[in-house]
C-alpha cells in the first residue's frame, strides 16, 4: 500500500496532467508552490533539479521552508486557489485526480483516525475539495519522513533492454522544446532513421539555426521509442560532464574519480533502447579526447554541434525553406504580421531564413521600435555593406554563413536602445552557464531591487528563459554582447563581490554550486582583467569554496590562471605566490610532493606581518606544526577569524589523541568565549566547537558533558540547516560512527541523548 505523503500526492497530481501539458518536475513545483516562490522572503530559493526529483520520488524530505510556509491556514487557502488556477486546467480529469488522492488518504492505516475525521468533511462538498487537497499536501509535507526504497535493484537486471533510469539519474531530464517549434518534420524523420542505422549522430549547423530545439523536439516526439532519454549540456569537458551527473546513490565523500568510474561504468551498460543527447558539443574531436570513449557506448547518442565533424555520421541542419512556416513563426511574436505580410516575408528573406534572426526581428517589430519598412531598409543596407566590405556572396560554408548571420543579429541588436542598467545586466549575463540560472538568484547577485529590467530583456528576445525558472543568453547574443560591452573586473565588480561573498560563507552550502562554479569559470575565460589585485583576491577566495565540493575542474582552472598571471614579476605579492603553491599542494596526490610545495610556499614569506600571518599559520598547520600555527594566530589576534576555528578544533583533537584532553578542552573553551565575543553563540562556528567538545568528552567517557555539548551543537544545526534535514541526519550519523572508538556499551547509552 502506498503511503500518503508529499511524494505520493505530488506524483499522483503530476501523473494526471495530460500528455500535451507535461512539464519538468521543477516547473511542476513552481506551478504548485507559486505563492511560496513569489514571497519576497524566498528570493534566493532555487528549485534544483536533483533535489526536486528527490522530493517527488521520496528520497528526501521536502524543504522545511516550504512545509512551514504552508502550515499556515491562510497559505493553505492560497495553495487551494493556486491548484485551481495553475494545475486543474492542465488535467484531463481533475476530479479523478482528487478522488485518487482521497482514496490514498483513506486507505493509509498509518494516518490517525483523528486526522481523517478532521480532513474528511472538507472532501464531501465540492466547494471545499481543493482546500482538502491543500491541507492534505501540507500534512504530507509535515508528517514524519520515511525514505522510499531506491529502485537500484532494477539497474542490475540483465537482458536485451536497458534498465529504467527514471528516478536514478536526477538531473538528466530533457528540457521541453519551444512551443513554437515548426517546419522540421522531414529532419525529424531523417534523424530517427540515422540513429537507428548509425547509433551516433552529430546534428550540425550554425548558431541560432535550431539544433537544440530539434533535439528536444525529437526527444518529445519519439519518447515512446526509447526506454530512457538522457540529456547532458556540454560544458567543455565530456569527462567532467559525466562525473558531474547526479546519481541517486552518489556518496558525498566520493572522489571525482570514483564518481566518474561509477557513472561511466553505468552508461556503458545502457543499450540501444536508450538515447543520450549531448547538447552544444561545440568543439572538434581532437579538442575533447574523451569523445572516443563516449562513442563506444552502446546506447544511441545525439550530439548537437556548431563544429564540422565530417568524419562521423552527421545531419547538417540548414535554413527552413518553407516561407509559410517561417511567417507563422514571425506571427507568433508580431501581432500585425498579417497586415504587413509582404514586408515581413522580405525581412525573412533578407536574414536568409535564419530562425533566431526571424524571431528577434518579429519581437523588435512588436515592441514598436521600428516599422516593417524601416527594419527592412536597415537590414538591406547592412547586407549590402557587409557584402561590399567582405566581398562574399551568400554561400553555405560554415564561416561565411556564420559571419552573415552574425551581422544580421548584430544589426537587430543595435536597433534597441538599452538603458544603462539593461546594458550592465547583459554585460554580466555573458558569464552565466549556457544552462542558465534562476532569474531571482542572478538579480540578487547584481543587487537588483526587482526583475523588471530582466523581464524587459526577455520580451526583446535577448534573454532566453524557461518558464519562471532560468535565464541565459543565446550563444550569438553572448558573442555580440561580449564585443559590445567588454565586461571587465571593474565594470562587473558587483557580480564578483556577490560571488566572492558566497565563497566566504563558512559552513553554508548552496544547492546551485555547479552553476556558481561554471559562472566563475566563464569569468576566468572571458573577463578583462583591469584590476589585478581585486581579481587575484576573487580567485583566491573562490578556490577554497570549490575545494569544499571537490570541484577539481574549477580548482585546476584557478591554478592555471594564477600561474599565468603570477609569471609576471610586478603582478601579485609574495603571499599570492605562496597561496598558489598551497593550492597546488591541495590537489597533489603524492604526499612528498605536497609537503615540498607547502615548504616552498612557506619560503616565499620572508617577514611575517599582520597581513600574511593567517596564511603562514595555515601553511604551518598543513605541515603538521599545530603549535606554531596556533601561536601565530594568538600572536596576531586572529583566533576569532572564521578560518582559524577549524584549525584550533583540529589542534584540540590532536592534543586529545596525544593523551592531553585537558589542554584540548581548555583551548576549545577559550575559543567558545572568543566566538561569543566576536560573533554569537548561535552561529555555525560555535556549533562546531560545541560538537568538538562533545566528541572529546565522549572519547574520555564523560557522558554527561558529551550530552550537554552535543545538544548545544544540534540546537544550532537544526536552526541553521532547517532547509537541509539530510545534513542534520548526516551529522547525527557522523557522531554515531564514534561509538567503536569508545565501546558499544557507552555508544548504546548515547544513542538516545540527542532526541531527549
Amino acid at each position: 500500500m502506498n503511503r500518503c505523503d508529499f511524494s505520493s500526492i505530488s506524483t499522483c497530481l503530476k501523473n494526471h496532467i495530460s500528455e500535451s501539458n507535461q512539464m519538468s518536475q521543477p516547473d511542476f513545483l513552481y506551478e504548485l508552490f507559486e505563492d511560496f516562490m513569489d514571497d519576497p522572503a524566498n528570493q534566493d530559493f532555487s528549485m534544483d533539479n536533483g533535489l526536486v526529483c528527490r522530493w517527488i520520488t521520496g528520497q528526501a524530505k521536502i524543504s522545511p521552508k516550504i512545509s512551514a510556509y504552508y502550515s499556515k491556514p491562510s497559505n493553505q487557502e492560497k495553495l487551494a486557489h493556486t491548484i485551481h488556477q495553475n494545475l486543474l486546467p492542465l488535467m484531463s480529469d481533475c476530479n479523478m485526480a482528487i478522488q485518487d488522492i482521497y482514496t490514498l488518504f483513506i486507505q493509509d492505516d498509518s494516518i490517525s483516525d483523528a486526522k481523517k475525521k478532521n480532513l474528511t468533511p472538507l472532501y464531501k462538498p465540492a466547494s471545499s475539495r481543493l482546500l482538502f487537497l491543500a491541507k492534505l499536501i501540507s500534512f504530507g509535507m509535515e508528517r514524519q519522513f520515511i525514505k522510499r526504497n531506491t529502485k537500484n535493484q532494477k539497474l542490475l537486471a540483465g537482458g536485451a533492454l536497458s534498465p529504467i533510469v527514471l528516478d536514478y539519474i536526477m538531473d538528466s531530464e530533457v528540457p521541453k522544446p519551444c512551443r513554437h517549434f515548426i517546419g522540421r518534420d522531414k529532419e525529424l524523420e531523417e534523424l530517427y532513421t540515422m540513429l537507428e542505422e548509425n547509433r551516433h549522430v552529430f546534428l550540425c549547423g550554425i548558431a541560432g539555426i535550431g539544433k537544440s530545439e530539434l533535439a528536444k523536439t525529437y526527444a518529445k516526439q519519439y519518447i515512446k521509442h526509447y526506454t530512457n532519454i538522457l540529456y547532458v549540456e556540454y560544458t567543455g569537458n565530456l569527462h567532467q560532464d559525466i562525473t558531474d551527473m547526479d546519481f541517486i546513490d552518489d556518496l558525498p565523500e566520493s572522489t571525482e574519480q570514483e564518481r566518474f568510474q561509477r557513472h561511466n561504468r553505468f552508461l556503458r551498460s545502457l543499450k540501444s533502447d536508450t538515447l543520450l543527447i549531448i547538447d552544444n558539443f561545440n568543439v572538434s574531436a581532437t579538442q575533447d579526447s574523451f569523445l572516443s570513449v563516449v562513442l563506444k557506448y552502446r546506447c544511441q547518442i545525439l550530439f548537437t554541434t556548431r563544429s564540422k565533424l565530417d568524419e562521423y555520421c552527421t545531419l547538417p541542419l540548414k535554413e527552413i525553406e518553407d516561407m509559410n512556416a517561417l511567417f507563422q513563426l514571425a506571427s507568433v511574436f508580431y501581432s500585425e504580421a498579417d497586415t504587413y505580410r509582404a514586408t515581413v516575408e522580405k525581412i525573412i528573406e533578407t536574414v536568409h531564413s535564419h530562425t533566431f534572426a526571424v524571431e528577434l526581428a518579429a519581437k523588435l517589430l512588436e515592441n514598436g521600435i521600428s516599422t516593417p519598412d524601416q527594419l527592412l531598409t536597415k537590414l538591406q543596407v547592412e547586407k549590402a555593406s557587409f557584402h561590399n566590405e567582405d566581398k562574399i556572396k551568400i554561400i553555405k560554408d560554415g564561416q561565411s554563413s556564420k559571419a552573415t548571420y552574425y551581422s544580421h543579429i548584430h544589426t537587430l541588436f543595435s536597433l534597441y536602445t538599452l538603458s544603462l542598467e539593461q546594458q550592465d545586466i547583459m554585460c554580466n549575463m555573458c558569464f552565466l552557464p549556457s544552462t542558465g540560472i534562476s532569474a531571482r538568484i542572478f538579480a540578487k547577485w547584481l543587487e537588483l531591487p526587482t526583475l523588471n529590467e530582466i523581464n524587459d530583456l526577455i520580451e526583446t528576445g535577448f534573454v532566453q528563459t524557461t518558464k519562471r525558472r532560468t535565464i541565459s543568453l543565446h550563444p550569438m547574443i553572448q558573442e555580440i554582447t561580449l564585443s559590445e560591452t567588454k565586461p571587465s573586473v571593474t565594470r562587473c565588480h558587483i557580480l564578483l563581490d556577490s560571488l566572492q561573498e558566497i565563497c566566504l560563507m563558512h559552513g553554508i552550502e548552496v544547492d546551485y554550486y555547479k552553476k556558481l562554479f561554471q559562472t566563475i569559470g566563464n569569468i576566468i575565460e572571458l573577463i578583462e582583467k583591469d584590476d589585478i589585485p581585486k581579481y587575484l583576491l576573487f580567485l583566491e577566495n573562490a578556490f577554497p569554496y570549490m575545494d569544499n565540493y571537490n570541484y577539481h575542474k574549477g580548482m585546476n582552472g584557478i591554478i592555471q590562471e594564477l600561474k599565468c598571471l603570477l609569471k609576471t614579476k610586478n603582478i601579485g605579492t609574495d603571499s599570492d605566490r605562496a597561496l598558489l603553491l598551497d593550492f597546488q599542494a591541495a590537489l597533489e596526490t603524492k604526499p612528498e610532493k605536497a609537503i615540498k610545495l607547502e615548504k616552498d610556499a612557506l619560503a616565499q614569506i620572508e617577514t611575517i606581518t599582520a597581513d600574511n600571518a593567517r596564511l603562514v599559520s595555515n601553511l604551518h598547520a598543513n605541515l603538521g606544526d599545530m603549535e606554531k600555527s596556533i601561536s601565530l594566530l594568538d600572536q596576531f589576534n586572529l583566533l576569532h577569524i572564521n578560518d582559524s576555528i577549524p584549525q584550533i578544533a583540529n589542534y584540540a583533537m590532536f592534543l586529545t589523541e596525544q593523551q592531553e584532553p585537558e589542554r584540548g578542552i581548555s583551548e576549545l573553551q577559550r575559543l567558545s568565549g572568543i566566538i561569543k565575543e566576536y560573533h554569537s553563540d548561535g552561529c555555525l562556528d560555535y556549533a562546531k566547537v560545541q560538537e568538538t567538545l562533545g566528541t572529546i568528552y565522549l572519547m574520555t567517557a564523560n557522558l554527561p558533558q558529551a550530552k550537554t555539548h552535543f545538544k548545544r551543537a544540534f540546537k544550532i544545526y537544526e536552526k541553521i540547516w532547517a532547509d537541509e534535514p539530510e545534513m542534520i541526519e548526516a551529522k547525527y550519523q557522523e557522531i554515531q560512527e564514534l561509538y567503536p572508538q569508545i565501546g558499544f556499551c557507552i555508544g548504546k547509552n548515547l544513542s538516545g541523548l540527542l532526541t531527549k
